[in-house]
């Protein structure tokens, strides 16, 4: 509706400007809720257009999965897991071995142990290894074994080299003081003399 029409109708300047404010008034809100409705429309398109670019290269990627059996895969998938987890916890178990073995090592060393392989054997590997305080635990089971009977000869402190009086070498020589010495011995055991003997 135009003011021409109006005017052309008969309708003064108010009268137009009149007909007009109520016509504005009752089809400006329609007008409003169609351009919502519009844009509306229009955005729910892109998205249509988007889920069909989505369902298309679904439907392209499933293409790829035809004749593949799922529940194959997802045990597959399973076993994977399964071995991933079961390697973690032989590489953790050796790990922590390794860690016993060389504080048990030290241990047997700081308690003077002679032999470590026998004082081991002694020991309740499997309790300590478990033990939440595995070097107090493992003292005090080395002190348990250096002070029983039966396993105390395990255990010794540093004792001092035994300086002999024989010659290592043997008897090098007529005359010397090894040869004497042999001489003696012979003669308090009531045995002849050797030729090199004087």
């Amino acid at each position: 509706m135009k003011n021409e029409e109006l005017e052309a109708l008969g309708l003064n300047e108010e009268q137009v400007k009149g007909v007009l404010k109520l016509h504005n008034a009752e089809h400006g809100p329609v007008i409003k809720e169609l351009e919502t409705a519009k844009n509306d429309l229009a955005a729910e398109k892109e998205k249509t257009n988007t889920q069909g670019e989505t369902i298309k290269n679904l439907k392209s990627d499933l293409e790829g999965f035809k004749g593949v059996d799922v529940s194959e895969l997802q045990k597959k998938i399973s076993d994977l897991e399964e071995d991933i987890k079961t390697k973690d916890a032989n590489y953790q178990k050796e790990i922590a071995d390794r860690d016993f073995n060389d504080s048990l090592k030290e241990s047997i060393q700081a308690a003077h142990g002679i032999n470590a392989k026998a004082i081991t054997a002694l020991l309740d590997v499997e309790t300590l290894k478990a033990s939440k305080n595995q070097k107090e635990d493992i003292t005090a089971a080395l002190k348990t074994l250096s002070e029983a009977e039966d396993s105390k000869m395990l255990f010794g402190g540093n004792a001092p080299n035994k300086v002999g009086t024989g010659n290592p070498i043997g008897n090098v020589g007529n005359g010397s003081a090894a040869f004497a010495d042999d001489a003696q011995m012979r003669a308090i055991m009531g045995l002849p003399a050797e030729k090199g003997d004087k």
